[in-house]
């Protein structure tokens, strides 16, 4: 644990980036995915957070995109003790859908809290999810360095959480934009065939109808669907709609059609 303990104290005086700390700490203790999340004080509401998704980008399932802290620790939100460590699996608290539906996706079966500190204003965390329960070495390796890591924190160097947070929204937008199938970009490499499928499964068309609508045999939608799951990581049409609908439009207007198109 030497090694990610001192990427941790590196990152908190900006000499690495806060992403490194993270990986090297779920690296570590055999996390899939971690997070620093700063929650409002009273609100349960996070108010900027910086992610760790060892499968982002890859298809598999659902990324991390926000903090679970509430879920875990519910009306000890704010009155958390740093350096505790507070698990799903022990939790007393309602289940959430949101957690629920995220870890069954991934097929994770614990997520670890940990306080790294608590205000007025806000408290901070970090969340750690895994793949496998936590054995008691694992346990005993969080026990260990939650001190450090809450210590640390308190001494890190002003600004730099907050500037990160900043750096994580724009990002986040960015990939958004950049993300979405039918923008000029064509991020998906869709086909003109393929392009106009998904215009009008993006307006609710049914397949019949998008079937009616192109002229084409069912075969043919056939085909082209299974070419769009596989260029857009989707495994079935409710995947697909999903996406060609979560991005919102960009100042309220249609997104303009590809070069594909």
């Amino acid at each position: 644990m030497i090694a990610p303990i001192a990427r941790w104290c590196e990152c908190l005086h900006g000499c690495a980036p806060f992403r490194d700390a993270l990986s090297g700490l779920a690296a570590a203790i055999k996390g899939e995915a971690a997070a620093i999340c700063r929650v409002s004080a009273g609100k349960g509401r996070a108010s900027g957070s910086v992610i760790y998704d060892r499968a982002a980008g890859s298809g598999n399932g659902l990324p991390l995109e926000r903090s679970f802290a509430c879920s875990v620790l519910g009306s000890y939100l704010d009155k958390a003790k740093p350096g505790l460590i507070w698990y799903k699996s022990m939790s007393d608290e309602a289940a959430d859908p949101a957690l629920d539906r995220f870890h069954s996706d991934r097929k994770l079966v614990e997520l670890a809290v940990i306080p790294l500190s608590s205000g007025e204003q806000h408290t901070d965390f970090l969340e750690l999810h895994f793949a496998t329960r936590p054995g008691a070495v694992q346990q005993a390796l969080l026990n260990i360095i939650s001190g450090t890591l809450v210590r640390t924190w308190t001494n890190r160097s002003p600004g730099l959480y907050a500037e990160a947070c900043l750096k994580e929204r724009r990002v986040a937008r960015n990939a958004e934009v950049a993300a979405h199938l039918l923008s000029m970009e064509n991020p998906a490499q869709l086909s003109r065939a393929e392009y106009r499928v998904c215009v009008l499964l993006s307006k609710g068309q049914p397949a019949k109808r998008v079937q009616s609508d192109l002229g084409i045999s069912k075969s043919t939608l056939r085909t082209h669907l299974r070419n769009i799951y596989a260029k857009t990581h989707t495994r079935n049409m409710s995947e697909l709609v999903y996406q060609l609908v979560s991005v919102d439009t960009f100042a309220g207007q249609t997104p303009r059609r590809s070069s594909a198109a």
